[in-house]
This record gives structure tokens, sequence and C-alpha cells, in this order.
């Protein structure tokens, strides 16, 4: 029997049309993929997932590969065994994983400015530090209140926007707070408990994988972004199922900064036989 998908979850679209499933990125939610599912749902069910809250209530979803199971749960139980997958970022990397674990459920794949993680040892050992420190810094802003008068939280919001990576989203300053002040409603705590199940640090490393990956996939990269189009690059020599799409004018959040072009490209990829 199907059965009402989880209620933070968005989906729009007409129920028979071809499910399409969008995983949003580190500090964001569902909403994220608004006005990029608002366009594509004529053609397609696109469904919003909500990580934060999957994450946040099942305590088996403490890993990668515990959030995949309960993912593929949940969308079974909502009546979708097969679907194409969008994501970005965290999500991105997080759709990999899902398509490489079991890909006959996933018949195309879009990862927008997203990795197979990290190969170096060092590195990950840098970034499991990093990423613990910022998840403390979480739990702090969550002792300072909820909401968008958290001072604390807002505090930390600007600090991981002031990064190089998303210098072209700075260089926007309306958009730039208005993406703050969304994230403002979110929960520190929860975001806390995301980062740590979903953290590159501890994530498979899933380059060796690629030579097995054949479903169609299309990287988006922002021509702004250098770090992820030098990614894409390697990505697309290593696996002959990848396109690559880099976006003159944008940084890392691609479907933010350009929403009409990216649009155009995801509808065509996705509507290709």
């Amino acid at each position: 029997m199907r059965k009402n998908p989880p209620a933070a979850w968005r989906i729009v679209g007409d129920a028979t049309a071809p499910p399409v499933v969008f995983l949003h990125g580190f500090l964001g939610d569902a909403s994220d993929w608004r006005d990029v599912a608002g366009v594509l749902s004529d053609k397609f069910r696109c469904i919003c997932v909500d990580l934060n809250g999957l994450i946040a209530n099942n305590a088996r979803a403490g890993d990668m590969a515990g959030v995949a199971r309960d993912l593929f749960k949940r969308l079974e139980a909502s009546g979708v065994s097969r679907a194409a997958w969008v994501g970005y970022s965290m999500g991105g990397r997080l759709a990999l994983y899902c398509a490489l674990e079991q890909p006959d459920r996933v018949s195309r794949l879009v990862l927008e400015s997203a990795s197979p993680g990290l190969r170096d040892a060092a590195e990950r050992s840098q970034r499991r530090e990093h990423d613990a420190a910022l998840a403390r810094r979480l739990e702090e802003a969550a002792a300072a209140g909820q909401g968008p008068g958290n001072a604390v939280f807002r505090a930390l919001l600007e600090w991981w926007y002031d990064q190089p990576l998303f210098a072209s989203l700075r260089g926007r300053p309306e958009l730039c707070e208005e993406v703050i002040f969304g994230r403002l409603h979110g929960k520190p705590r929860v975001l806390a408990a995301v980062l740590r199940a979903l953290s590159v640090a501890d994530q498979p490393d899933l380059w060796p994988r690629l030579t097995e990956h054949r479903i169609p996939t299309l990287l988006i990269v922002g021509d702004l972004d250098r770090r992820y189009r030098i990614l894409a690059e390697e990505m697309l020599e290593a696996c002959p199922a990848f396109a690559v799409k880099v976006f003159d004018g944008c940084g890392h959040n691609v479907h933010l900064e350009n929403p009409g072009g990216y649009t155009t490209v995801v509808r065509a990829f996705l509507s290709a036989q």
C-alpha cells in the first residue's frame, strides 16, 4: 500500500509523471528546490527530500550508508521504486552513493557541485577535525535560541558564506542575505547531526567505484568554482557515463544563481532517451 511521504518533503507534479528525487545541500532543506521543482513539475513528479528530518528522526541514519537505506525505504513506501535523481553538493555526494549502491533504482543522475569524496588520508583527517569543530559550533548556536533572532547562528552562517567557495554569492548581497535569512529558520542542532552523518571526511571514497558506474550522469558546475570544475574534469576522465555542463558567471550554487539556465539544462537531460 502506498503511504504518504514524510510531511517535510515537498512534492509537486502529477503523481503519474516520471519521478525525480531532489537532494539539498548542507544547511539547506527541501524548500531549496522550490523554484526549480516548480518549473519542472509540468513534466515530472518532483520529490524534494528533507534530509534534515530524515536524519534527525532516525538513529539508524548515522552515516551515509544508513541515510541511503532509510531514504530508499521511505521512497519505496511512497510508491517510488525507480527515479531520476538530482543532488547538490552534500546531496550530490549522497545521490552518487545511492546510484552506486542500487543502480537499478536510479534512471538518470544530475550532480551539481559534487564529488565522489576525499582520496587523500591527510585531507580526510583535516576535514574530520574541521567538521567536528563546526558541529560543535552549531550545537552552541542551538543553545542560543531558535529562529531569525539567533545572533550566534547568524554569525556562524555569515562566516560560512564568507568562504571563497561562495564568493560569487557574496557578490550578490541581496541574494546572499536572502539565503542567510532562510537558513536562520533551520535547527542548528539538527544541522550538526546532518554534518556528522554526511561529512565528506567519513563517507566512503567513491573514486575507485566510478569505473562501475553506467547510469547517464550530468555534472553541473559553475565556471567561478575552480575546485569543482577540476573535480568534474577528473570525474569525466574516470567514467564515460559522465557529461559536464559548465555555467558561466556562476559559483558553487548554480541552481540558485542561474535557475532559468539550470532548469533548461536539467529538463533537457532528464527528457533524453
